[in-house]
């Protein structure tokens, strides 16, 4: 028979708590009725706007993340000049973009900083994007996303 540790039953306990919570949740007819009253409240011109700020940034995050698009021709020129890094991405529309490149193998002087940009904004160019909707900035291990 298979016996129980601690870890494991702490486990069991709060999915089970998890699942109630969640049942009572449901089938609570007042926060359904508040939910529905939020959801018809908000008038049909700001159902429009948010529609289309949605639809905007996703055929932002298309064009950046295609295959063999912006990001990938980005990132395999830096690869290739031995940049490793990790990178932040916050889309707000197509004229606010902020990119964030964290370098894990080196020190992000500002001569480094300066060669990432210039090869960002050299593949930014070649693709015809508009180099003001690009907030850039390079940091290394030590910098947070500072945006």
């Amino acid at each position: 028979m298979y016996k129980l540790k601690k870890g494991e039953i702490t486990l069991i306990g709060s999915i089970a708590i998890l699942f109630v919570v969640t049942l009572l949740f449901i089938n609570n007819p007042s926060i359904k009725g508040e939910i529905s009253e939020v959801l018809t409240s908000i008038s049909p011109e700001i159902q429009v706007e948010n529609e289309k700020k949605l639809k905007e940034v996703e055929e932002i995050y298309t064009l950046l993340y295609q295959e063999n698009g912006f990001f990938e021709q980005v990132n395999n020129k830096l690869e290739e000049k031995n940049y490793f890094f990790q990178m932040l991405l916050a889309v707000y529309s197509n004229d606010d973009i902020r990119v964030k490149y964290i370098l894990v193998n080196k020190d992000a002087t500002e001569s480094v900083q300066e060669d990432v940009k210039s090869i960002f904004y050299e593949v930014v160019e070649k693709n015809n994007l508009d180099s003001n909707s690009f907030n850039l900035k390079v940091g290394d291990n030590n910098d947070g996303p500072d945006w």
